[in-house]
């Protein structure tokens, strides 16, 4: 039974195993909080996992864009928003918004979804659905998830890693937040001591599965503008482009 819920709210408060050594939450976990609340509204409107899954079906996110203006402690309770807009032939974009307790919005952000057939992962068109969604005009940002453009990456990569068991969600591929821990595994302590993430620009351009190798590469942009890309070692396939951006600590 789907129920007619155009923004879809809900109160959460953040667990300890969400945040990071300072009690704050990480990007990653924020990135899994997006991922359960798109589910959740997606399967009242009876466009979820198990409901496309029925039909052999699949979500997958291609491009997000988040500005980070606070990030929640631990134990403090938030309100999350999502809501869906106008869809295009073949992708569907999503905002989200975090609010504390006072009103202020933590988080904004949008993002752009499509759905893949199980078989052979291709896109399909999100007609399929229509009269599932009640797209709305309000935007968490006034903008939509840029292209980020490939960084040449060096021959030869240091950083060799394996895709394991962990690494993998209910889709049997490796889960966007993971993506997001790697990329940010690689920005050095000193680097995140002196900075505090600002916002966060993702394009997932491909699939990684159990028992693929990856590693990670990052170019400065400039002095607060991080970028950085996830590829296969044999260089065949490039997983995700990240940009990321920070504000200096004052002292």
């Amino acid at each position: 039974m789907t129920e007619t819920i155009p923004i879809y709210e809900k109160k959460l408060q953040i667990p300890s195993y969400f945040v990071d050594g300072d009690a704050k939450l990480t990007v990653s976990s924020l990135f899994s909080i997006l991922q359960e609340m798109s589910d959740n509204h997606a399967s009242l409107l009876g466009a979820g996992w198990h409901e496309l899954r029925e039909r052999g079906y699949f979500w997958v996110i291609t491009k997000i864009q988040l500005v980070i203006n606070r990030l929640p402690k631990w134990t403090e309770t938030v309100l999350m928003r999502t809501w869906v807009k106008n869809s295009a032939a073949a992708t569907s974009p999503r905002d989200y918004e975090m609010v504390d307790a006072e009103g202020n919005v933590l988080i904004a952000g949008s993002s752009i979804w499509a759905i893949l057939d199980i078989a052979e992962s291709r896109p399909q068109r999100m007609s399929m659905f229509d009269g599932c969604f009640l797209p709305q005009e309000r935007n968490a940002i006034d903008r939509k998830p840029p292209k980020i453009s490939a960084l040449i990456i060096p021959n030869e990569p240091h950083n060799r890693k394996e895709v394991v068991p962990s690494d993998i969600d209910i889709n049997r591929h490796v889960n966007n937040a993971r993506y997001i821990q790697w990329a940010f595994d690689a920005v050095s302590e000193e680097f995140r001591t002196k900075h505090r993430i600002s916002g966060v620009t993702v394009n997932f351009l491909s699939q990684a599965k159990l028992g693929d190798h990856y590693a990670t590469y990052s170019e400065p942009l400039s002095e607060t503008c991080l970028q950085t890309t996830l590829y296969s070692p044999d260089h065949r396939t490039e997983y995700c482009r990240l940009l990321t951006e920070w504000t200096p600590i004052e002292p």
